[in-house]
Formats: C-alpha cells, sequence, structure tokens
C-alpha cells in the first residue's frame, strides 16, 4: 500500500488561499478556529462574544491576506489580528472579562476513566483560574499561547508585539507568581488537591520550569 501524502503546512494553504483557493482558507479556518475561540474566551464576557469576535478575526484575516508573509506562523498571524480586535474592542466597550472554561476542555488531556477526566478537567479549570486572578493580561496570555496552544517564544512574541527577551522574563515571573498563587489556594481550602497535582500540563508544575 502507497503511503497517504503528507499534510500540507499552513504556510502552503495560506500561499494557495493568497492565489484565490478559498477550500485552502477553509483548512486553515477548521485548524485554528478552536483554538482561537478557546483564546478569545479569556478575554470576552459571553462564549457567545467569543464566536462573534472568532469570527471577525477569521474575516480580517481572509479580508488582509494579501499582507501575510509565509515565513512567518499563520497561526501567530491570526493570534495578532485577535488580540488588537481585542484591544479596540475594549477601548470602546470598557474593562476586560471572561467567560468560564469548561469541563469541554478536558478531551485535551487523555485519561483512563470518566472519573478521572471529570477530576482532571476540575483541576485543569483551577489552574487556569488561579492563573487569570493571580497575573496581569498580558502575562496571562503569554502562559496561555505557550502552554495551551504551544507557540515558540518567537511566535508569541511577534502575536504580542513583544521582544523575545522580554517574552522570557515575563514567562518566568509570571510561573513564579502562578506557583505562590497556586500555594496560597491549596492552603485556604480545607480538602484542597496539594498544589503540585492541580497541573494538568505535564510533569509537576511543568509550567512552572524554566523555558
Amino acid at each position: 500500500m502507497a503511503d497517504s501524502a503528507p499534510a500540507i503546512d499552513d504556510q502552503q494553504l495560506a500561499r494557495e488561499a493568497q492565489g484565490g483557493s478559498l477550500a485552502a482558507f477553509e483548512e486553515l479556518v477548521s485548524r485554528h478556529q478552536a483554538r482561537l475561540f478557546h483564546f478569545l474566551c479569556q478575554k470576552l464576557p459571553r462564549r457567545e462574544d467569543a464566536e462573534d469576535m472568532a469570527q471577525k478575526a477569521l474575516i480580517t484575516a481572509w479580508q488582509k491576506l494579501h499582507l501575510y508573509r509565509a515565513e512567518a506562523s499563520f497561526a501567530t498571524w491570526l493570534y495578532t489580528i485577535a488580540r488588537r480586535l481585542v484591544i479596540s474592542h475594549y477601548r470602546k466597550h470598557g474593562k476586560m472579562t471572561h467567560c468560564e472554561l469548561e469541563a469541554a476542555e478536558s478531551v485535551l488531556v487523555e485519561t483512563d476513566t470518566p472519573a478521572d477526566e471529570c477530576r482532571r478537567a476540575e483541576e485543569h479549570a483551577t489552574l487556569w483560574r488561579v492563573a487569570r486572578e493571580a497575573l496581569k493580561n498580558e502575562a496571562y496570555d503569554m502562559l496561555w499561547l505557550r502552554y495551551r496552544d504551544q507557540l515558540s517564544i518567537a511566535e508569541i512574541a511577534t502575536a504580542l508585539e513583544r521582544t523575545n527577551t522580554s517574552v522570557k522574563v515575563m514567562l518566568h515571573r509570571s510561573r513564579k507568581t502562578l506557583a505562590r498563587a497556586l500555594e496560597a489556594e491549596a492552603a485556604a481550602e480545607a480538602n484542597a488537591i496539594p498544589a503540585r497535582t492541580l497541573n494538568p500540563l505535564g510533569t509537576p508544575m511543568s509550567l512552572l520550569n524554566p523555558c
């Protein structure tokens, strides 16, 4: 049996979309829409608002696709568009709020039983809730992009219009702040889960390890 054809990367799809291929752009949308929506959920008060903003970002990306340069990550370019739209939105409408993370996101974590899945989903939501409460918006975004969406330091710097060095410094400080906040959260609850088990992202508190 012949090997299946390798998947086309985002940059090639973007070039085809720039050439007028709607099918190529639809494939880019299918790859990035869910992650973009989850990112925007941390910045808007309702899921409906996040859905609307994701659609607006994708429409803007289609309209400005001629400005995209294929040597850059398409995901990073899309996050940059979305972030600028959110900033513009809150300049008009005031203080930033967010919708809650839901248990449905537990599909990102492999588990053995439904009970395990529920527990891990709760721990996952706790981690990001504490991060959201303890960190400023930009620091939170950096952690999200690094550990949820697995973007590189360079990609995060591009998306947030920062230098690589400033991203590394802010991530380091944010991990320390989050570690203290998680310890305080555990200490404040009589039956708290130990802070070392609150991280569903990898080995014990891998999010707090150096990049």
